[in-house]
């Protein structure tokens, strides 16, 4: 092989941060290869955009991709989706993400967030006979191009090892080009080749393989038999295992009664008619649960709404109209819980809901709850001001993977600030097909969601059993709690247990059994982009102070249980305390004393105490003649009147079926304060 010296007018290796372009000589072989049509175009766009977010951009390379994908679709339109190989880059996921959702296509990451030494070791022994053509690291060299990814194997390990290279070359290290693979009826074999060196460099030097001459044979059918027989495809019950064994000795738990607490009968209709509720705190907002009905100067065409498209987009409009008076945006929005009166409403809610945000959607919950009447949809959020020295970064991907599942709708996996990591809502599904494990058990689904929730929680760098600050879990039957409030505890192992609500709706998307959603405090900086192309330093948030080890407090009496669970740090704090009642006859404002107090035990230590909390949210169990909470909601409002007179915190009011570890408590408060 000859070495001659890259010249200026050579095009073969053009700089492109979504393409590989060297080996471009030999790509045409593929066709006849795999026996299927081969869609080339010239890339006519450069690296424009090299934000890691992708936005349409003129004469962007990322545009030529949508072309030559459109010209696939014109002449085949039964086409579905598209391959990604993408391991580490966010550059190139969500940039292929962003064509495929505009082409109305899937994207398909099955090597997402695979381990490298495991996935390059799978290659080999499947039968992908790829070589290097491309090097670029310290450790490789122009030696070790047209070595096969099986030679190189160990190798890579080492340089992995000692410079902490990528195994598959994820960071640009090397690039490959197959020659013979499991899907190919014929190999490549190469005649005349070509080294050209791009850059000398001692230590990093950058070299690239051209073909010059080659041909293809065909391989026999016992070759390609023997090679299909080793493909495997990861089974998602391998990845769950140590999950389900956390889990699996649950036992089912007897039928659980429901709580006798009774709160006095309000007119539904009204009690919805009510001013928007939302505090500040430091950088942080809260707007309460806002429906479509809540408005001052309610008129016929909002108590007239009979769509459920037409009431989500009054709602969301509601919402807005209070983030634009404190000058903030839905980029700001850093959490949502949204509630539905109907689960079955959840596709036609998603069309409007999914046009008020741009590329980035904010993580959320969504669950079904028995909602006041005529209101068929709840959302409170949390907010926060950014600013270009202290900005949020936002997971959001949408390729089917076997990491954990895209999104069943429009919100992204998490939001993180400088303080907090909030997650979206976890079902139990299986990530690369987006099903439910069969046949259904709580078992399953909530080992495969902790696992689902972990996997999220890792890329950001953070442990989810030793970082969460708040946890909530909804399951669609009352008899799943005390199993449910199981597999939590034993998940966190020895770990104390951040304020944790366990709370049982009517419904959970797709109709799951167990749903989690947490908030971390952000302990570590995010880490290091994997890939080059999108690192950012400006955006990874600063350390935070260490929190101090979650505890609790318990108020005891004959006629009331209050036990409350706490988490904070030097500037939030959090709590869940729940109010179990074992006299019915006890006055409605001594039970909210009673709960109060236990948390104000805590509370008071916190920066200006009382003054500190952001949101408040209330969960409580009533018969199902009973559908109004006003009188609670009022009696918590008169209480945060005099405790916080100048700025009352957020009140968000939640019917549950039942609450609580055991399901046997009446009333659950979550509290969120910031100093």
């Amino acid at each position: 092989m000859d070495s001659v010296k890259q010249s200026k007018h050579d095009i073969d290796e053009l700089d492109s941060f979504m393409y590989q372009t060297v080996g471009h000589d030999a790509i045409h072989f593929y066709a006849e290869c795999m026996d299927l049509p081969l869609y080339r175009r010239e890339i006519l766009g450069s690296s424009v955009l090299l934000t890691p977010d992708y936005v349409v951009t003129r004469d962007d390379e990322t545009e030529d991709l949508l072309c030559l994908l459109q010209d696939v679709m014109d002449n085949h339109p039964d086409v579905e989706a598209v391959s990604v190989g993408a391991i580490l880059s966010n550059y190139q996921r969500i940039r292929v993400e962003h064509v495929c959702n505009r082409l109305g296509l899937v994207s398909m990451a099955y090597l997402w967030r695979r381990d490298q030494k495991e996935l390059l070791s799978e290659m080999a022994s499947a039968g992908v006979g790829a070589i290097l053509i491309k090097v670029a690291a310290m450790g490789l060299s122009a030696r070790h191009l047209g070595k096969s990814i099986a030679e190189m194997y160990p190798f890579l390990c080492t340089m992995n090892e000692q410079y902490d290279l990528h195994i598959c070359g994820e960071g640009g290290e090397y690039e490959t080009f197959t020659l013979d693979c499991p899907l190919f009826k014929k190999r490549i074999v190469i005649d005349e080749i070509e080294t050209v060196t791009h850059d000398d460099a001692a230590f990093a030097p950058v070299a690239y393989l051209k073909f010059k001459q080659c041909h293809l044979e065909q391989k026999s059918e016992e070759e390609m038999q023997s090679v299909r027989d080793v493909v495997t495809i990861p089974r998602w019950e391998e990845s769950w295992d140590r999950y389900q064994d956390i889990v699996v000795s649950m036992q089912p738990a007897d039928s659980v009664n429901g709580p006798t607490f009774k709160l006095p009968l309000v007119d539904s209709v009204k009690s919805r008619q009510t001013q928007y509720n939302i505090s500040n705190r430091g950088d942080y907002y809260a707007i309460a649960g806002t429906t479509a009905y809540s408005n001052n100067d309610l008129n016929s065409t909002t108590t007239a709404i009979s769509d459920i498209q037409e009431e989500t987009r009054q709602c969301m409009q509601n919402i807005q109209k209070q983030l634009k008076k404190v000058d903030l945006t839905w980029d700001d929005v850093v959490l949502m819980q949204v509630y539905v009166a109907n689960m079955s409403d959840f596709a036609q809610i998603n069309l409007v809901y999914k046009t008020f945000f741009g590329i980035n959607p904010p993580p959320r919950a969504l669950v079904g709850t028995a909602l006041e009447q005529p209101a068929r949809l709840q959302i409170d959020i949390i907010a926060r001001r950014f600013s270009l020295q202290n900005s949020k970064q936002t997971m959001h991907v949408q390729g089917m993977s076997y990491w954990a599942p895209a999104n069943i709708g429009p919100y992204s996996q998490s939001a993180v600030t400088k303080e907090l990591a909030f997650i979206a809502g976890q079902i139990g599904m299986i990530p690369h097909t987006l099903d439910l494990p069969q046949p259904r058990s709580l078992v399953s689904e909530a080992a495969l969601s902790l696992r689902n929730l972990e996997n999220i929680t890792n890329v950001l760098n953070q442990d989810l059993a030793q970082e969460a600050a708040l946890c909530y879990c909804y399951v669609s039957d009352r008899n799943l709690l005390p199993n449910a409030h199981r597999a939590w505890t034993a998940y966190l192992q020895n770990t104390s247990a951040p304020p944790s609500m366990f709370v049982a709706v009517t419904s959970l998307p797709k109709n799951a059994l167990i749903e989690w959603q947490v908030i971390l405090g952000v302990k570590n900086s995010m880490p290091d982009s994997d890939d080059s192309d999108d690192s950012d330093e400006d955006d990874k948030p600063a350390k935070a102070i260490d929190a101090k080890p979650p505890g609790s407090t318990i108020t005891e009496r004959s006629d009331i249980l209050v036990e409350t669970q706490i988490w904070s740090s030097d500037t939030m704090y959090f709590a869940a305390s729940y109010a179990t009642i074992n006299d019915d006859t006890l006055p409605l404002d001594s039970l909210i004393d009673i709960i109060l107090a236990d948390i104000g035990k805590s509370i008071s230590v916190f920066g200006n105490g009382w003054h500190s909390i952001l949101a408040i949210r209330v969960f409580y169990c009533l018969q199902q003649d009973e559908s109004s909470s006003s009188k609670l909601e009022e009696a918590f409002k008169q209480r945060f009147s005099n405790m916080s007179p100048s700025s009352q915190p957020a009140l968000t009011m939640v019917p549950a079926t039942a609450i609580g570890p055991d399901a046997q408590a009446s009333l659950a408060v979550c509290i969120q304060a910031v100093k």
